[in-house]
């Protein structure tokens, strides 16, 4: 059966309007509670931690910067408005060229992996598999743990690690890869590691995934949440308090298809508040873009127990 936008707009209201009339109405929390500290050399330069962000995504710096805003009578934190103060880079920052998404641990080390854009002038492609991590204390990016390959990156897909997140109950690191696949063979790899030691305690193989998440699920187990890069598809499977991911618990989530602006938007970024799914989608081909050039959409969805299944609430 075929929906108009109309109907699907109205069902959205709908739902809303029910949930702010309703909102004991059985949604579990299913965030983990956050760890993260901040990171001690953000006051060792003179910042106020909670004035500063650190960020990939500043268009004349490559590598990470930290942005410090300027504060504002009656704000507690900054806003997307706020003007910038001040930006700042350690020398070792843009050693590894562009990069992608941040994650910190309880101990306010920040984690990272390369993101190459526009061309591959930047990043070295037999750097593509490492993780970066940037000391709390003195601030200093280092190489932290080189990942195998299962193919060097080509013209066909020039991309290696995509996602990373940090599991702030049991404490471990998820990176995902892509490095290897083409058109016709999926050999990506979603690993989980142990900070303490860098290994890699299990992995998923022959999977190509980008956004990566923790959180409960109905029943209070804790799952890794994970979306494709070919579909639509966001998955999970369960993962236990020593790291293994149980493969048999593995279950499809959602689709992205169809929804939002674009119809074929994948899973950049999947993050949990309280009740609610959030979900960054954008296009992803396995090409070179500038990120200004891939629009990102942010789709809300709760569980609804009595369907079993989650329920688009809103997008924009």
């Amino acid at each position: 059966m075929k929906y108009s936008l109309c109907t699907m707009k109205w069902w959205m209201e709908l739902l809303v309007l029910w949930l702010f009339i309703f909102p004991n109405n059985g949604f579990a929390q299913r965030e983990i509670k956050p760890c993260q500290q901040e990171p001690a050399f953000i006051r060792t330069l003179g910042y106020d931690p909670l004035w500063t962000a650190l960020s990939t995504s500043e268009k004349t710096y490559i590598g990470i910067s930290l942005i410090a805003f300027e504060k504002k009578t009656g704000q507690a934190t900054p806003t997307a408005q706020t003007p910038k103060m001040d930006i700042y880079q350690h020398p070792s920052w843009k050693t590894a060229g562009y990069l992608s998404t941040i994650s910190f641990d309880q101990l306010g080390n920040a984690y990272t992996v390369p993101a190459p854009l526009i061309s591959m002038l930047y990043n070295q492609t037999e750097k593509l598999n490492t993780i970066y991590k940037i000391d709390a204390i003195n601030g200093e990016m280092n190489e932290w743990v080189n990942l195998p390959f299962a193919a060097k990156p080509s013209s066909h897909n020039p991309y290696g690690l995509l996602g990373i997140n940090y599991d702030c109950q049991d404490h471990f690191l998820v990176v995902s890869t892509v490095a290897g696949s083409d058109r016709y063979n999926e050999r990506g790899v979603i690993y989980m590691i142990n900070p303490r030691n860098k290994k890699t305690i299990d992995s998923i193989t022959n999977f190509d995934a980008m956004g990566l998440g923790f959180a409960l699920d109905e029943s209070r187990k804790k799952r890794l949440y994970y979306g494709s890069t070919r579909t639509g598809n966001i998955f999970s499977v369960v993962v236990n308090t020593k790291g293994k991911m149980e493969k048999k618990t593995i279950r499809k989530e959602l689709s992205l298809e169809g929804y939002g602006p674009r119809g074929d938007d994948k899973a950049r970024k999947i993050k949990f508040s309280g009740s609610q799914l959030l979900v960054s989608g954008t296009a992803f081909n396995y090409n070179l873009q500038a990120a200004s050039e891939k629009p990102e959409t942010l789709y809300t969805f709760i569980w609804l127990a009595k369907e079993k299944k989650w329920g688009l609430i809103n997008y924009n």
